[in-house]
Parts: C-alpha cells; sequence; structure tokens
C-alpha cells in the first residue's frame, strides 16, 4: 500500500477536494447526447455529492464538466452504463514552444494524481498544432513523470494502471488522466468472448436506453414483460438490460478502477457510493412487476450458446456476493426464423444485432436477410395488435441498403433512426414500436 504523508493528505485536501474540477467523458462514437444526458441525470440526483452547479457541454467527441466536485465526479465515474471513460483534466493552459511544454509540464503536482504502485501510458494528441512533435513531446513528459511512478510502459497490449492524454490544440494544453484505467465498458463478468467483434456494452447499453425513452413517446407506462434478443451472441444485451432494468450498476461487478490507486483515492468516499448503490439495487429488485420480466436470448450458433452459459454463471455468482439473483435467461440455441411466437406474451422489447460481415457465416447478402427479420416482426406485430399488447425494438443495421431493406419490408410502425460507429462501422439503428 502507497504511504501518503500527512502534510500532501492536506495539499491533496485543499487541491483538489476543495476545489472544482473539470472532467471530460468519453462516450461511444455517435452516442454523445444520450451520454450527456446520463451524465445530467445522475448530476442531478447526486446520492452524496452536492448540487451540481457548474456547466456541462456535449462536443464533438466528447463530454466536458466544469465546476465540478470530486465527490460528484466519483459518482460519475461508478453509477454510468454508457460512458467509455471518465478523466479528470489536471492542467489547461496556453503553451508557446516546446520549451514552455516543459516548463508548464514540470509545475503540475504529479505526486497528487500518480506514484510508485502505478504504470502510466502516455497518449499525446499535437495533430491541431503543427508547431509541436507527438514523440518530442512524449518523451519530455515521460522524463518529466518517471520519478512519479513504478514505470512509463508502451504498447498496445501493455497492461497499464491508467493513461496520461496530453492533447494541442494550436497554443493550448490540456492534460488529463483517466480515472477509469481500463475501459468502461469493461465490465469484468465476461469469461469468453466469440471470434468475431463483439458490440461494445457501453453502445449496447446506449442503445437500450434510447429505444425506453423512444417507447415513452407512445405509450408513457410502456414495460416490457418478454425481452426478446435474437442473435444473442454471448448475451451483451441480456446482461445490459439487466443492469439498466435492476440499476445494477456497472461497479458492483467488481471491476477495478485506476482511480483506486491514484494518490488522492477516499476509500471511504468510494464505499459509501458502493453500499449505495448495492441498497438501489437490491430495491430494485425487490419490485414484485420486475421480478416478473422474463427474457429469451437466441442464437443458432453453439459457440455463442456456450459463451453465453459461462457469462450468465460469472454474473450470477458476482452479483449473488451482493444477494442480487439475476433473473433468468432462457438461452435457446434455435433458429430465429422458425420459432413459435405464441410463446412470447405480454409486452415485447427486441434487441436486434444481427449478423454482418464475418459473422455471417452463409453466402445470403445481408439485405436478404433484413427482409427476413422485417417480415418475422410484422407476424409478432399481428399477435400483439390481436392480443392488445405492445412491441418495442431496435435492429442494428451495418449499411445503407440493409436499413432501407428492413424499413421498406416493415409494417407500417412509429420509427425512428440514429447512428453511431463501431469499428470502423457507421451503424443505422432502426427503432420501431407498435
Amino acid at each position: 500500500m502507497h504511504f501518503i504523508n500527512p502534510d500532501l493528505i492536506k495539499n491533496i485536501r485543499r487541491g483538489i477536494y476543495k476545489k472544482a474540477q473539470t472532467v471530460k467523458i468519453i462516450f461511444p462514437a455517435g452516442l454523445g447526447t444520450i451520454a450527456l444526458d446520463e451524465a445530467k441525470a445522475i448530476l442531478s440526483d447526486p446520492w452524496f455529492a452536492r448540487k451540481f452547479t457548474g456547466e456541462i457541454y456535449l462536443l464533438k467527441n466528447e463530454i466536458q464538466i466544469r465546476s465540478v466536485y470530486m465527490f460528484a465526479i466519483v459518482e460519475l465515474l461508478l453509477r454510468n452504463y454508457c460512458f467509455s471513460d471518465l478523466r479528470l483534466v489536471i492542467f489547461k493552459d496556453k503553451v508557446m514552444g516546446k520549451k514552455a511544454f516543459e516548463k508548464k509540464s514540470r509545475e503540475i503536482k504529479w505526486g497528487h494524481y500518480i506514484n510508485k504502485t502505478m504504470s502510466i501510458k502516455i497518449k499525446v494528441d499535437s495533430v491541431s498544432s503543427k508547431a509541436f512533435h507527438e514523440t518530442a513531446l512524449k518523451q519530455i513528459l515521460t522524463e518529466i513523470i518517471k520519478p512519479y511512478v513504478y514505470e512509463v510502459i508502451s504498447g498496445e497490449n501493455s497492461k497499464e494502471t491508467t493513461c496520461l492524454y496530453a492533447e494541442l490544440y494550436k497554443d493550448k494544453l490540456t492534460m488529463s488522466i483517466s480515472l477509469a484505467g481500463e475501459p468502461l465498458y469493461k465490465r469484468g463478468y465476461r469469461e469468453k468472448l466469440t471470434a468475431s467483434a463483439p458490440l461494445r456494452e457501453d453502445a449496447a447499453a446506449c442503445c437500450i436506453r434510447k429505444a425506453l425513452l423512444f417507447s415513452k413517446k407512445y405509450n408513457p407506462h410502456f414495460s416490457p414483460s418478454t425481452v426478446l434478443i435474437p442473435f444473442s451472441g454471448t448475451g451483451t444485451f441480456a446482461f445490459e438490460y439487466c443492469q439498466t432494468y435492476f440499476q445494477f450498476i456497472p461497479a458492483l461487478l467488481q471491476r477495478k478502477y485506476a482511480l483506486q490507486k491514484m494518490t488522492f483515492f477516499r476509500k471511504s468516499n468510494f464505499d459509501s457510493l458502493m453500499n449505495k448503490s448495492r441498497e438501489c439495487c437490491l430495491f430494485s429488485q425487490s419490485q414484485s412487476d420486475k421480478n416478473n420480466t422474463r427474457l429469451f436470448c437466441i442464437d443458432n450458433s453453439s459457440n455463442a450458446n456456450a459463451a453465453l452459459r459461462e457469462n450468465i454463471i460469472s454474473f450470477s455468482h458476482i452479483a449473488e456476493r451482493i444477494n442480487f439473483f439475476l433473473p433468468p435467461i432462457t438461452n435457446l440455441q434455435d433458429d430465429f426464423f422458425k420459432i413459435n411466437l405464441n410463446a412470447f406474451s405480454g409486452n415485447i422489447f427486441m434487441l436486434l444485432n444481427p449478423p454482418y460481415g464475418i459473422r455471417l457465416r452463409n453466402n445470403s447478402p445481408t439485405i436478404t436477410l433484413y427482409k427476413r427479420i422485417a417480415s418475422k416482426i410484422n407476424d409478432i406485430f399481428l399477435i400483439a395488435k390481436k392480443n392488445h399488447y405492445n412491441v418495442l425494438g431496435f435492429i442494428l443495421c451495418p449499411t445503407e441498403a440493409s436499413w432501407s431493406a428492413f424499413i421498406k419490408n416493415l409494417t407500417k410502425s412509429n420509427v425512428e433512426t440514429y447512428h453511431f460507429t463501431q469499428g470502423g462501422l457507421d451503424i443505422r439503428v432502426c427503432q420501431f414500436f407498435i
């Protein structure tokens, strides 16, 4: 354990906890509005922090929050589902030239943030500032912070505690440090991934929240009895739905945060938030209507189903430590197009991420697949209308053509489309409600 002398503790209290800070929230590309809504919701209903009176802005690639205190920052870190990273800004000022960069960097009170228990990766972005060379700046920073940490490391597959970011825009320098360490979409329960790239958890959480908000336009009291997940893969949508619906924040999955190793970390504050999160989750689970929700995961891949079963066991074991019991997830190895739709009743929430790219194993065109999916959903619509219940859903479309094929073949319903980026693909998400 890293020893902190009393004088340093006093300086940290004055310089970090008693002063308003600035943080950056990084989100899945294209999903900034839902991440902004989540940040505002957390700040407007704090568990322990003082009422937020600062400023919050959605910029192109980040959300910036100014004049926010450390207690609220920790709440943002622990309570979110939709963020990719949360970075504390430790320096922001003008610098003119390499010498000024070095001088300002040496003035930062590094000992307040980092220590010998930590390994650091440095990332420099000076694309918008031609006067600075990234490699040279990275070398300067490396020499400055090396005495404060166990190791400054590089390489994509390295196991750093966290990352330090130096961003230059013309003559403006901003330095920030990730409080998360590992990206926040790494929840901590996964035993296995399939060979193909899965949908990231933060993007999945954003899609789910956007869909539930979309449903309120047409039925403010909509609540699903059945959650139906065709092409379920390793279960990303199922687990993200359960976490959102039962207020089971990802921090409860016992993942570690870089914050916990930082010099200014306050364990008592962190533990109080964790205790509060357990209370909220268990209270949510106690509501009887929520306990009646049924989840069905359908996939014809034996590998995906095996991975899903292992993830269910892993998630359940972690959750049971706080007396939370994962609702039953029915795992069906079946063809979605051949299943008996009468087995699913009550309000339905459908979450669809069909196979595309390397996930599409046969030679049938993606367009044909999306036409077939639309036709199957139309059958579900007919049953829903007959039995007077609602169907909410969304589908991820990897191309304009697949989106068009789906829309044109879907029975008339309330629809809305938005975009986000994953793995270099422009994903179109079509939401529907009937």
